[in-house]
């Protein structure tokens, strides 16, 4: 079981994505508590299990087939999440992991840099570039936006971001 430490902003403007890398990524939940996924990132399929918390959480990952993906879907219409996640690289050897929504998120940009540990976590400052952090906010996870939409005091904060 690994622990992933993180944090994420929303983004004031997108930067040059022309030379990061991306993947394309569908994610459907399955579940809150435990929050279960399931995920189709480019070709491949996997399963992940996340704890509770906000910027450190437990996590677990395992592989899975296509037929599998399709099938924890059930007959239910999915709780998902559709979106285009790119690579940007950061000073210190760091990753911006920049999500571009897709769908009834069209026009959300978050981003997100995971830590090794507590101390690199608590000294990273963000470029100018990224916006509002909402790290602690449980209400703007993936999981909470495929369920809900995106809270309303945040859409002002967005609106802002995109005159």
């Amino acid at each position: 079981m690994g622990l992933e430490r993180e944090r994420k902003f929303l983004l004031r403007a997108l930067p040059d994505l022309s030379k990061a890398s991306s993947k394309e990524i569908i994610q459907k939940y399955l579940s809150s508590e435990p929050e279960l996924r399931v995920r189709k990132i480019g070709e491949a399929y996997v399963i992940t299990k996340k704890g509770t918390g906000t910027h450190t959480r437990t996590e677990e990952e395992m592989e899975i087939s296509s037929a599998l993906f399709v099938f924890l879907e059930g007959d239910r219409p999915p709780m998902q999440i559709q979106k285009t996640r790119y690579f940007y690289p950061l000073q210190e050897g760091k990753v911006a992991e920049i999500d571009v929504y897709k769908g009834e998120f069209e026009g959300f940009y978050s981003v997100e840099v995971e830590f090794e540990n507590d101390k690199a976590m608590n000294a990273f400052h963000p470029p100018e570039w990224f916006g509002k952090e909402v790290t602690e906010r449980r209400d703007i996870t993936n999981y909470q936006m495929a369920k809900n939409g995106i809270p309303e005091d945040l859409k002002k904060v967005i609106e802002e971001y995109n005159v």
